[in-house]
């Protein structure tokens, strides 16, 4: 669905595409394709007519067997690649709603990637850096990286910019599992019991399905759901180990949610 809303935006119309726009198409192809074989072999095609195709190259990458820092460094390549297809104008001019042009989506993605290979390495300060980088570039966030963020900040303790982070999202604070719960775990670092326990109230209320995962009395399947409804254990299941690396780094706090009451109103 993402590949085809792209293409129809794109406006690859009835004038005769060049060999970038042809590229895309094959990568757009290789987007919906039903196989790891057939992907790669439409992406390697790809880079045949564009060889600094960002998403074809995204794709080469996520299939060659590389890990760790290696993985990173390529990865880092390839945001290279799209920062330099894109020019500095775009990053002058784009700025703050940089995902609203369809060709800067690609670089978009291999940002994403670069700063979540770098949370999984434990390069945890570098992963925060860029989470922040893009959300100047798009404040909007169509990505979702304001959650990934929160998590890294409350993993290092920095309360100050998680507590940024939520002013800067006020809605998040009313819908997101991942703000709720994590406003509930910066209020325990905090050592506010009072509004520990006021936070854990709102927490419950949005999802408390989350709870179980958190204490673990339940463990988060090794599939995620197709799809999820707010309040529902499939929600719970999306999120879950992006809120269990901020809590699991702090012992004291998940040993303060143990100790909590259970939750009589819990569906």
């Amino acid at each position: 669905m993402r590949a085809f809303m792209e293409r129809t935006l794109s406006g690859f119309g009835p004038d005769k595409p060049n060999n970038e726009q042809r590229a895309q198409d094959l990568v757009y192809d290789a987007m919906e394709a039903s196989t790891w074989e057939q992907r790669i072999h439409l992406a390697r095609q790809a880079l045949d007519l564009d060889p600094e195709n960002v998403d074809a190259l995204l794709m080469i990458v996520n299939v060659t067997d590389i890990e760790g820092d290696e993985k990173i460094e390529a990865l880092r390549t390839v945001v290279a690649a799209g920062a330099h297809r894109l020019g500095k104008k775009a990053f002058k001019e784009l700025v703050p709603h940089f995902w609203g042009l369809i060709e800067t989506r690609p670089y978009m993605r291999a940002r994403a990637q670069l700063a979540i290979a770098l949370r999984d390495a434990g390069r945890l300060d570098e992963a925060a850096s860029e989470f922040n980088e893009m959300l100047k570039l798009n404040e909007g966030d169509n990505q979702g990286m304001r959650y990934e963020l929160l998590t890294v900040l409350l993993v290092l303790g920095r309360l100050d910019e998680a507590r940024a982070l939520f002013d800067r999202y006020p809605y998040d604070g009313e819908s997101s599992i991942v703000f709720l719960w994590g406003r509930v775990l910066e209020r325990v670092l905090t050592n506010d019991e009072a509004a520990s326990a006021d936070a854990l109230t709102q927490a419950r209320k949005q999802n408390a399905h989350v709870e179980a995962y958190l204490k673990g009395t339940r463990k988060l399947p090794k599939t995620l759901p197709y799809g999820y409804s707010f309040g529902s254990k499939e929600e719970a299941i999306c999120f879950g180990n992006m809120l269990l690396m901020a809590w699991n780094a702090h012992p004291a706090a998940k040993a303060w949610l143990a100790k909590q009451p259970a939750n009589s109103s819990k569906k």
